[in-house]
């Protein structure tokens, strides 16, 4: 298990949650026949480095718990499995998941480099994340693409693709820059066209705001503002009625968003300024995107769920942080979903967007194809 000080009993106490008085998993209870669960959202690095200040992450074994190291510097917020894909495997089954989707930690991905340098560290993780989810069936992963020039990003979403990976993840900033703005809109219709979902996660990074620094709070706060913030960008500057086939999937359940849904229809409503790219209110467009179900609370859970409906829900963890949710069956299953809905949000969904195949012994065909483009 990998943790760093107090991470350690913060990691037993999650596993333990997630396990019922005789360590089975409550994610694999129901009462009814499932599909595969499929995890969306659980976050890998793979490439290690083997010495602490290499330009890898480097994990230290050597005492009775793993330490994360990245460019010198401890990360206590991980507290599960970051660069085994056995060990990763081996908790995410503990708790009943069939299939995880792996996507590059996001402290990986380039934010601020010049685009040579940051189309070479994609190209670079994507085929180590392609030899890692090609080694095993139960593994599928998503590309990292240098956004801060999105015709590098489209050509390096090409060859991911083309590689075996099945979607792609963003951050919502790059340069200083949200990536909602117009500039970056011909990824949006590269991903549309090619049958890519686009997984947006906040960058970890506090959007640079002194307020947001202590307490946890770039986290807690930071985090779930910075996607609430470009998704409204997206859907207010039209980018969901133009491209009908872009799949953007929304991580920690939309951050803050749900919250502001109703404010958002109402500016829409008055205000000639969210009209000027919309025809329809921006409550339609909200409904097409997909958002894990990283929410932290039923209740919040259950708001979104009214408002989106059960198609727009994917099962999803945070693995391995400290904030994310491994014990979320009981919760969904005290939603009244139906048999085959809490199957769709638990994997069918999943497995329809990434290009899973129906066998759990076969992903099927290379990614790219036989994605949902509709």
């Amino acid at each position: 298990m990998l943790s760093s000080g107090a991470g350690n009993e913060h990691s037993r106490l999650v596993f333990a949650a997630a396990c019922d008085s005789d360590g089975k998993s409550l994610m694999s209870q129901g009462g009814h026949g499932r599909d595969r669960v499929v995890d969306v959202h659980a976050h890998f690095a793979p490439l290690t480095s083997g010495t602490p200040l290499g330009a890898d992450p480097f994990i230290d074994r050597s005492g009775a718990s793993a330490v994360v190291q990245i460019h010198g510097h401890p990360i206590d917020s991980i507290v599960r499995e970051v660069g085994d894909p056995g060990l990763l495997l081996e908790q995410e089954s503990a708790i009943g998941i069939d299939v995880v989707i792996l996507s590059p930690w996001v402290a990986l991905l380039p934010q601020h480099e010049e685009p040579g340098p940051a189309e070479a560290m994609c190209q670079r993780l994507n085929e180590a994340m392609a030899r890692t989810v090609g080694d095993d069936p139960r593994l599928a992963g998503m590309a990292a693409v240098p956004m801060i020039d999105p015709r590098r990003a489209i050509r390096v979403l090409k060859e991911a693709l083309e590689s075996g990976l099945s979607g792609v993840e963003i951050v919502p900033t790059v340069g200083g820059a949200f990536v909602g703005d117009d500039r970056f809109e011909p990824f949006f219709a590269a991903a549309a066209e090619m049958g890519a979902p686009v997984f947006i996660h906040p960058s970890s990074r506090g959007m640079g705001i002194d307020a947001l620094r202590g307490g946890y709070l770039w986290n807690a706060v930071g985090n779930p503002v910075e996607t609430a913030v470009v998704a409204a960008q997206l859907v207010l500057n039209g980018l969901l009625e133009r491209y009908p086939n872009l799949h953007i999937v929304l991580a920690h359940a939309g951050g803050v968003l749900p919250a502001v849904f109703g404010r958002v229809d109402h500016a829409y409503a008055v205000r000639p300024e969210p009209r000027a790219r919309l025809s329809e209110p921006p409550s339609r467009s909200f409904a097409r995107l997909y958002y894990d179900t990283i929410a932290h609370g039923r209740r919040e859970l259950a708001s979104l769920l009214e408002a989106v409906g059960p198609a727009q829900l994917l099962f999803g963890t945070d693995h391995p942080f400290d904030m994310g949710d491994y014990a979320q069956r009981s919760m969904l299953e005290s939603l009244g979903l139906t048999p085959g809905d809490l199957d769709a949000i638990l994997g069918g969904t999943a497995a329809r967007l990434f290009g899973l195949s129906s066998s759990s012994n076969d992903r099927g065909e290379a990614s790219g194809k036989g994605k949902e483009k509709g």
